[in-house]
């Protein structure tokens, strides 16, 4: 059974890669991408039925995974920002 933030992609060649957003009968998929080095969700909710999950999905990377200083820096710069924006 799959956790909530585990990756899978459909079994075949070249399949999109999915996070599991939920897990109650069936299983909720969000579809994600990586875009120069960070995760983007598409926007593309999928449902599929436990048993059919089973059978049709592959573990998958997580697109998100490694490191990546360029958006780290970009992240803390980010947060830098709207600690003092808050005051103005």
């Amino acid at each position: 059974m799959p956790s909530i933030g585990d990756h899978y992609r459909p079994s075949g060649a070249d399949a999109p890669v999915y996070r599991v957003v939920g897990v109650s009968g069936e299983v909720a998929l969000l579809r994600v991408t990586d875009d120069e080095g960070r995760r983007v969700h598409t926007g593309e909710l999928r449902h599929v039925a436990t048993d059919q999950f089973a059978t049709g999905f592959d573990s998958a990377d997580d697109p998100d995974a490694g490191f990546h200083p360029v958006a780290g820096l970009r992240n803390a710069l980010s947060g830098l920002y709207w600690q003092f924006r808050r005051f103005l």
